[in-house]
């Protein structure tokens, strides 16, 4: 059947495109925006002696078992380490502003013996990658109480993640823009 005759605005030319992060950010923008009954770090008691990243990874079958093993498994083990030792909170429960710490952290070198510094890409593909799927797969679970995403959160108030999101876009564009 057809559809009924609809106009749609024309979008302005200043609304942000798919690749920018306030396209994919929801009601809320900042933490603060967020009401306090809403917040992760009320949850607490939920998650307690729970490994929810596990949970996760046990159902991304679409990647390949040396990715899991060389980089997703190490970047949990990671931030589950820096929300712990660092922030003294669940790591399913982090704020923004965690997101920003622990990213910096990593682009610094930290947990490392080696290196003093890593490069975007690294810190992209191997730690804000990965917890870019993970806030998202908690914030569509309905197991889970997230209503709103740190990482997406922690991009659109600038920092490191803000560059690393914007690096990755810029780094790969669209496949019509792309030369042949």
């Amino acid at each position: 059947m057809p559809r009924a005759n609809v106009e749609t605005p024309e979008r302005p030319d200043d609304a942000p495109g798919r690749r920018d992060v306030e396209y994919w950010l929801g009601v809320y923008k900042s933490i603060e925006e967020v009401p306090t009954r809403y917040r992760l770090e009320t949850f607490e008691s939920q998650f307690r002696d729970q490994d929810t990243w596990g949970d996760y990874l046990a159902t991304r079958d679409d990647l390949a078992e040396p990715t899991k093993k060389n980089s997703w498994h190490p970047c949990g083990d990671r931030f589950k380490r820096f929300m712990r030792e660092e922030v003294g909170r669940h790591h399913a429960l982090a704020r923004p502003d965690d997101i920003e710490s622990y990213l910096q952290h990593i682009r610094d070198g930290g947990y490392s013996i080696k290196v003093t510094e890593r490069s975007y890409n690294t810190v992209y593909y191997q730690h804000l990658s990965p917890l870019k799927t993970f806030f998202s797969w908690l914030v569509h679970h309905v197991d889970y109480p997230h209503i709103y995403d740190p990482v997406l959160m922690a991009a659109h108030s600038g920092g490191i993640t803000r560059k690393l999101w914007y690096w990755q876009t810029d780094y790969k564009p669209e496949y019509s823009e792309r030369d042949e």
